[in-house]
């Protein structure tokens, strides 16, 4: 799963989370009073706030971070890689190493990508269903005998058993729809649709293609579900306060209106229509309290939502996330660390797909743990014989990634980083290989588990990799696949450039993986 998709699903879950915490927040609120000091209207717009908030900062954090590159996931001075000596510099030499043609392993399908791709068709699909419901209800609305029109809004007369409704469609108009049954009384009819076209001007019904959405996006969760009730049950609440405050609406006349609509049993509707079906005694009895105006409590209460909500977003998306590390961080990482002469690095994709997996996998801390503490038994020897061929140092990291820096023989099982053809010693040369280039691999002696002469034939190969192809990627390529792949691969595409060769396929993904490597060789503190 690449770092992009893993960084959505992580956001996506925090915000799952986010709405649960903010739906209960606001049901604390509630419970302790809050509602009696708060105007329905203002209440609703806390909890449009909280919402917004919820779903929206998560993503939010995800774009500040690719700004903000500066995290505590690496302080470069923390870093333990240090040069005894600055290394001289590199022409034209590297590398190549242990197989010499190995096929690209197979994509993996993990758990998570699946679960992200259930959740995704199933969004999509309560999302159709409502939108198809929505266009059998324009068409329906459409056949409707026209009562008359207010502005730009269709009053039409509907079935009784539905109950009055509003809705709009982005390029059908605004429709109030009124019962049959509302006409026999004069005053309940001018009510029902003073009702309707409030939440015409409240911009509910335009609204109600957010709450589809959000009902849509996680359409599994009964918080979700809880919270958009509770937010369609507030703006029923704030349309009446808005008409009797505002529009001077007789309290008495308006909660006669209300208990006779409570005896329409309402039809099925698309999700986020608004109307005054269902209404309850908790509705009616709001009409007669006295609503307080104070907008400073509305703002109080968002800010203090939002300063809980933030951190709580920060938290748990970084437990979602693990200690992934960005595309912005890995390229900080890369431009930061390098010494004068020693190992480019290229961050692309692959890279940080590949660093994230040995940062925040514990199969892929604990290798390179390994490597980073079986490196110091050998480091200042290997150190040594690459920097007599004038080799960047950074070339370690190829023997962490083939073996952990272990001297391991053929027969081994221990884990290798590296795809393709298993070899022996630390830098993981197959037979072949290692003949080719002086060491002996026969059956009672085995060169490859010789450091110090595996480690001078390495530094031999590495030079004649990089002098044929004058590229240190291309030659890491080599190493683990072999002249003849990358041959054959330049002539077929007329492309040198590795990022491009491993996104299409065309070669493995072990150069990205060393390059990993070699990033947690100068900054080891990622692991911790």
């Amino acid at each position: 799963m690449s770092a992009f998709v893993r960084d959505m699903l992580a956001a996506y879950l925090t915000a799952a989370v986010l709405v649960a915490v903010g739906f209960g927040l606001l049901r604390a609120v509630v419970a302790w009073g809050m509602e009696r000091r708060l105007a329905a209207r203002q209440l609703l717009r806390v909890g449009r706030v909280t919402l917004g908030l919820s779903v929206l900062l998560p993503f939010a954090g995800l774009a500040a971070r690719e700004w903000m590159p500066s995290a505590p996931l690496f302080t470069f001075e923390r870093s333990l890689v240090r040069y005894a000596a600055p290394p001289m510099s590199v022409d034209s030499r590297p590398v190549r190493g242990g197989v010499t043609e190995a096929a690209s392993s197979g994509p993996e399908l993990p758990l998570a990508m699946m679960g992200l791709a259930l959740v995704a068709m199933g969004a999509l699909g309560f999302l159709s269903w409502e939108l198809r419901r929505y266009a059998r209800l324009r068409r329906r609305l459409e056949a409707l005998p026209v009562l008359r029109r207010v502005g730009q809004v269709r009053v039409v007369l509907g079935d009784a058993a539905e109950g009055a409704f509003s809705v709009w469609f982005p390029r059908g108009g605004a429709w109030v729809v009124v019962p049959t049954d509302v006409l026999e009384d004069a005053e309940a009819l001018r009510l029902t649709v003073r009702h309707e076209l409030q939440h015409h001007r409240q911009r509910d019904t335009m609204l109600a293609y957010v709450r589809l959405g959000f009902d849509s996006a996680f359409f599994w969760s009964p918080f979700a579900r809880a919270f958009s009730r509770w937010l369609a049950e507030r703006q029923e609440f704030a349309c009446d306060e808005a008409l009797v405050t505002v529009k001077h609406v007789s309290a008495d006349a308006y909660a006669r209106c209300l208990l006779q609509a409570s005896l329409r049993v309402p039809g099925s509707l698309p999700a986020g229509v608004t109307g005054m079906s269902h209404p309850t005694v908790r509705r009616i009895h709001m009409l007669f309290q006295p609503r307080p105006r104070s907008s400073v409590r509305t703002l109080g209460l968002s800010l203090s939502l939002a300063l809980v909500l933030a951190p709580l977003a920060l938290w748990a998306q970084g437990t979602v996330r693990g200690r992934a590390v960005s595309l912005t961080e890995a390229r900080a990482l890369a431009e930061a660390g390098p010494k004068e002469g020693d190992l480019p690095v290229v961050v692309d994709a692959a890279v940080v797909d590949q660093l994230n997996k040995f940062v925040t996998t514990r199969k892929g801390r604990d290798f390179m743990r390994k490597a980073l503490a079986n490196l110091q038994a050998h480091r200042e020897a290997m150190t040594g014989t690459l920097r007599s061929r004038s080799l960047p140092e950074g070339l370690l990291a190829v023997a962490m990634v083939e073996s952990a820096v272990r001297n391991l023989p053929e027969t081994s099982r221990e884990p290798s980083m590296a795809p393709g053809q298993r070899g022996a010693g630390v830098w993981m040369f197959i037979p072949e290989t290692a003949r080719r280039y002086g060491l002996k691999v026969e059956a009672g002696r085995d060169e490859r588990l010789d450091v110090a002469r595996e480690t001078e034939a390495a530094a031999t190969l590495f030079q004649a990799l990089y002098e044929r192809y004058g590229d240190w990627r291309l030659a890491l390529a080599a190493y683990n696949q072999g002249e003849g792949v990358v041959d054959r691969v330049i002539s077929e595409t007329h492309v040198r450039d590795v990022s491009e060769l491993v996104r299409t396929g065309k070669l493995n993904d072990y150069t990205a993986t060393v390059q990993a490597g070699v990033l947690l060789l100068r900054n080891p503190h990622l692991l911790d």
